[in-house]
């Protein structure tokens, strides 16, 4: 078992006994025998770098006047100053200590008394305070050493053991005793005559290891009661047909490689027959369904008119349950080239789910299991080359589907997830979430392309290339390809392996052995590997994300006999974090995978997890203190948390969760793309793959396009809630295979092996051996939370001030608050009769009525700020300015301690899984509203802003790039546009760091006008760089000045340009009232009306003073316009306006 044999702190910590020898309890106690006037005896174990406790007192009182006795047993492993124990607020109570190592007694807030000689580490000595209310006496092992007055002061009922404040002790207290009685020296000298006998007694973990599992609940166990089902008022919707794929069975795809199509689908209960006969030409399939791949069963029941549009209304209850309880069969027929009779071809399945059995021309193949491993097939032999053949698959869903909850008003939200998660690896969130309702056929299907290639006798595996800089210099790069390759004959064969990228070429001939191995390619054999002035992949906002196109051959005999393509990026993750050593210290480091050759330097285990004080920790394995890939630091200001750093930079990691890309896994790059796009348009530069539903090629390859860092989690949810996989080689066998698969993208950072906690033990380090294998270049950790990262949530609406002063510090993976579509996208999602008041389609669509995300304090918020909402209109109004403050305050708010107490925060969530109404800033339409601008704008690339609650001017560059010699304009103006003040003053923004400038004093504005709205602009030479609109009031109350604000008259102009398959319509906006024009939303509009979707704005819901002028950039691809399209603007108080695009 790990961490048993270390013979040091931690050791002792975990396996000291816990049972009190009475050979030298009886004496301690002996003073105490009256339970009513006594507490203890407490025993427990320190790191240095660990915890302490806090307990009960036990019911006693100790009067400020009254008497009293601290006694207890103590070894030091280290020795100086610290508090070892005793009883109130360590700040203010009565505790034994240590000062420069000799005992010390510390009484309400004053030094207190200390004496005798420096205490021995590692020895076992006992201590003790006594006082009759007059005199205290301070004892070392028997003997007084100090005595003085005894100070009067009042203690809270608590015992704190070992707390950290003024220094940390490490060690063992045994028999800690708290009395409201007062000894004789005689009494105190006997109380130290027997040493503990250390191996009968099990000290509590200060600082204890992580915990297994211990509970966990099952999702709905039962049916739901009828009457708490959600009802609409609108029927439901009648199925509409696609028109069906028509491309080739099998499509070209370069030499080689085909992908496999012209797919049928039947339910199996329905079809007579066996795989061997499925399998055969001839087999009628005239009644199966033309089949949506890749998809899920749902999708092409969907596509093909069986059933309406789940996303819309209550349209998904139309949908049976009883998708997820039968076998489904996929059926294709192809034919072979011709050319392929002296080739081995290979089938690869690159997303089944769940199960499969594979039958070729009659024969069965083998199968798959699990919904993110490839399942690949030699089929040479079985294969017809020039003949037609026959591929059929038999799917099976995941064996455990649970229970839906189907929300409603009256059924609240419901649990996350159930019986499902034993069945990881597979999508656990199609059972249902707080944030997707149940997936009728919980994502059954081909939902990833089949793939036909055919090689020589040499087939190229799964390539890894890694990248190393001589960091801090980035001016070259290491390049090492490692080429799995396979020898598919029985002799050995001489193959040339030839890597291309960019303008450097590696060739190298090896003789291979038959069966797998692999060829290194390595600067120090080819010094072209060793690339000078490399392009690097940077995350989005720091610079770009370089690619390079990676060509590797295989050739035997003279003949091509492989050929493959990926991409990489040259870049290099490292990590600040706080690790626990050997000798329970926690130290600040900075740790690079890279450099560590394979090796591995933390322990991610549940016994190298330890509480220290704010958190939890990861340890270093023994002896990576040497390692090159730890290096010390001495800046500690964020201990405990993660910071990231790519190419020796810190990244300040802005953004947030993807749950699941598309709930019916509608995953080609048209409909992903949008998506990534807007991502890098809100400037977010981090995604988290979100108990990896995503793991799929096109969302990887977009994350590296769009320089979005990804945090990838495997397949278990949070710990002592959902079920742990019951299938552990099964889930490794997945998890190697991704990691295998995706190694290469430069934008996954990080790898997660759980949602909200660790994985079950052999989980765990089995992942943690996977990552270190197969990867090696990049940081491991069990929890998506907690260790070395802050608490999940709040996911509420809280003040927006709070994101400034307590929420979410540190590095905060996920934090959410209510989220309302716009009025368009909410419309386009829910019938007419049930859109206002609130209703069951509302809670259906995630307007949730309890749970983490229950909307009742921000519905309580819009009444007390803006006024109840009188109709949906009014609501989505109301909505998105609140949307637009808290949104920009959760960024603001980390802006403002960035690096200080702040290193990262992502959004639970930012991009949507369906139609939902709640945690998001775009919508699944792609549709955005006010969040996704107020996220926009607090990540610019230069912002100024103003903090709250201090009203501090803060300004945030997020480039690479210093700037100095900046204008910061600050103008307080009333409600009715007068001018209270205009302050101007010069700036250096240092690059990746925020420079904090005056503090605005408004109280006066505040209390003689209820409401203030102040306006922050940053400027150089050249122009306007950041402008922001706040709104500061003297209670929530007073926010409904915002309603005495009149309609102002913005003027709206548009020119456009053509940007090659894009077109450009710049929109100017000028506010021509004499009053500021709140939250001026522009939508880019069809020529009947309609929204023309995807559209990408530089800035909207924007607030202009009277006189202001904006200009505001939108960008559209131009074949999906449906006519003259035109601009409409609509705001919080805005005459609304339209204005015509003329297309170039």
């Amino acid at each position: 078992m790990h961490g048993i044999d270390k013979p040091n702190a931690v050791r002792r910590l975990l396996w000291a006994s816990l049972m009190v020898s009475t050979a030298w309890a009886a004496p301690l106690n002996a003073f105490a025998s009256d339970n009513a006037v006594s507490a203890g005896p407490y025993n427990a174990a320190f790191l240095a770098g660990g915890d302490g406790l806090t307990k009960s007192l036990g019911g006693i009182t100790l009067p400020a006047d009254g008497p009293w006795t601290l006694s207890t047993w103590f070894q030091a492993d280290e020795v100086g100053t610290a508090l070892l124990a005793g009883v109130g607020d360590p700040a203010q109570g009565r505790y034994l200590g240590l000062k420069d190592g000799r005992l010390a007694l510390r009484t309400g807030t004053g030094e207190g008394i200390s004496g005798g000689a420096a205490v021995k580490a590692g020895t076992w000595h006992h201590a003790l305070a006594s006082s009759d209310g007059k005199t205290v006496h301070l004892y070392l092992d028997g003997a007084e050493v100090a005595q003085g007055a005894a100070a009067r002061n009042a203690v809270t009922p608590v015992v704190g053991l070992a707390p950290r404040l003024g220094g940390a002790f490490a060690g063992r207290i045994a028999g800690f005793t708290v009395s409201a009685q007062a000894l004789s020296a005689a009494e105190a000298k006997a109380a130290a005559q027997r040493t503990p006998t250390a191996d009968l007694i099990n000290f509590e973990a200060a600082s204890p290891t992580w915990p297994v599992q211990v509970k966990q609940m099952m999702g709905q166990v039962t049916p739901q009661d009828a009457w708490t089902l959600p009802k609409s008022a609108a029927p439901f919707s009648q199925p509409v047909a696609k028109p069906p794929p028509n491309g080739p069975a099998l499509k070209a795809d370069g030499a080689g490689n085909w992908t496999v199509g012209g797919w049928r689908l039947a339910e199996a209960p329905k079809v007579r027959g066996d795989g061997a006969r499925i399998s055969q030409p001839g087999f009628d399939t005239a009644a199966w369904y033309v089949a949506t791949v890749p998809g899920t069963v749902l999708t092409t029941l969907v596509d093909r008119g069986v059933y309406p549009d789940p996303d819309y209304g209550l349209d998904n209850l139309a949908i049976p349950e009883s998708l997820n309880k039968q076998d489904y069969w996929y059926r294709t027929e192809f034919d072979a080239p011709a050319d392929l009779r002296d080739r081995h071809p290979l089938l690869t399945f690159k997303g089944i789910n769940y199960a499969a059995e594979v039958w070729l021309n009659g024969e069965r193949l083998g199968g798959v299991r699990g919904a993110f491993i490839r399942g690949q097939f030699d089929v040479t032999g079985h294969l017809r080359p020039g003949q037609k053949n026959v591929l059929a698959v038999k799917i099976s869903p995941p064996p455990h589907p649970g229970l839906p909850h189907e929300q409603s008003i009256a059924a609240g939200v419901g649990e996350n997830g159930g019986m499902q998660a034993l069945d990881g690896p597979t999508f656990i969130a199609s059972e249902g979430w707080d944030w997707i309702p149940a997936v009728r056929d919980r994502n059954t299907g081909l939902w990833q392309d089949v793939t036909l290639t055919a090689t020589g006798p040499v087939r190229i595996g799964d390539s890894q290339v890694v990248t190393k800089l001589p960091l801090p210099d980035t001016s070259k790069a290491d390049i090492t390809i490692t080429v799995p390759v396979e020898n598919l004959t029985g002799q050995p064969v001489q193959a040339e392996i030839r890597a291309d990228f960019d303008d450097v070429t590696v060739v190298k001939t090896v003789t291979l052995a038959p069966g797998a191995g692999s060829v290194i390619l390595s600067p120090a054999e080819f010094p072209q590997l060793n690339v000078k002035n490399p392009a690097l992949w940077w995350p989005n906002g720091l610079g770009d994300p370089a690619l390079h196109a990676l060509t590797l051959t295989a050739a035997a005999g003279g003949t091509q006999s492989d050929e493959k393509h990926t991409r990489f990026g040259i870049r290099e993750v490292s990590y600040e974090l706080s690790l626990m050593d050997a000798t329970g210290h926690v130290r600040r480091v900075e740790v690079d995978p890279t450099l560590a050759q394979g090796q591995q330097v933390v322990d991610g285990s549940h016994t190298g997890i330890h509480k220290i004080a704010g958190g939890w920790v990861s340890s270093l394995t023994p002896g990576a203190e040497k390692s090159p890939a730890v290096k010390p630091l001495q800046d500690s200001s964020l201990a405990p948390y993660l910071i990231l750093k790519v190419n020796g930079v810190r990244v300040p990691a802005r953004g947030g969760s993807w749950g699941t890309d598309d709930w019916r896994k509608r995953v080609s790059r048209d409909r992903l793309e949008p998506f990534f796009r807007l991502h890098r348009e809100a400037h977010v530069n981090i995604i988290r793959n979100w108990v990896g539903q995503n793991t799929e090629d096109v969302f990887f390859d977009l994350a590296d396009e769009y320089g979005l860092m990804v945090l990838n989690d495997f397949w278990e949810s949070t710990q002592d809630y959902n079920i742990e996989a019951q299938d552990v080689p099964l889930f490794l066998d997945n998890a190697a295979d991704v990691i295998r698969r995706y190694r290469n993208h430069p934008s996954i950072v990080l790898w997660f092996g759980r949602n909200e906690g660790v994985p079950q033990p052999v989980l765990n380090e089995g992942l943690e051996k996977l990552v270190t294998s197969l990867d090696g270049t990049r940081y491991y950790s069990g929890s998506s939370n907690r260790v070395n990262l802050q608490d999940s949530g709040p996911y509420d609406y809280r003040d927006p001030s709070q994101y400034f002063t307590k929420l979410s510090r540190g590095f905060a993976v996920e934090v959410g608050t209510p989220s309302f579509p716009t009025l368009e996208a909410f419309e386009a999602a829910v019938p007419q009769a049930d859109r206002w008041p609130v209703s069951d389609t509302w809670a259906y669509h995630d307007w949730h009525q309890s749970g983490n995300g229950d909307t009742h304090g921000f519905m309580a918020a819009m009444d007390r700020k803006l006024g109840a909402a009188t109709s949906l209109a009014d609501f989505e109004r109301k909505a998105q300015l609140m949307n637009y403050e808290t949104h920009r305050a959760i960024f603001e708010g980390m802006n403002a301690g960035l690096w200080t107490v702040n290193s990262g925060r992502l959004l639970w969530m930012t991009q949507p899984a369906w139609p939902s109404t709640n945690w998001q800033i775009m919508s699944h339409d792609y549709d955005t509203h006010g969040a996704f601008y107020g996220v926009q704008k607090a990540a610019e690339p230069l912002h100024v802003q103003l903090d709250a609650p201090d009203d501090g001017i803060t300004v945030v560059n997020n480039t690479r790039e210093a700037r100095k010699g900046l204008t910061i304009r600050a103008r307080v103006l009333t409600v009715a546009g007068q001018v209270i003040s205009d302050l101007t003053q010069k700036v250096d923004a240092p690059a990746d760091a925020v420079a904090h400038a005056r503090k605005l004093d408004l109280a006066a504005a505040i209390k003689a006008n209820g409401l203030v709205l102040v306006a922050l602009d940053l400027s150089d030479a050249a122009g306007t760089l950041s402008q922001n609109v706040y709104w500061r009031v003297a209670d929530e109350a007073a926010t409904r000045h915002l309603n005495d604000l009149a309609p102002q008259p913005v003027a709206l102009s548009t020119r456009t340009e053509r940007a090659g398959d894009e077109v450009k319509v710049h929109v100017t906006l000028t506010n021509t009232g004499g009053a500021a024009s709140l939250m001026n939303k522009l939508t880019l509009q069809n020529a009947d009306g309609s929204r023309l979707l995807p559209a990408y704005a530089s800035d909207n819901y924007v607030s202009l003073l009277p006189g202001d002028r904006r200009e505001v950039t939108i960008a559209y691809p131009a074949a999906l316009a449906q006519g003259q399209p035109k601009v409409a603007l609509r705001g919080w108080n805005t005459q609304p306006a339209t204005a015509a695009v003329t297309v170039p």
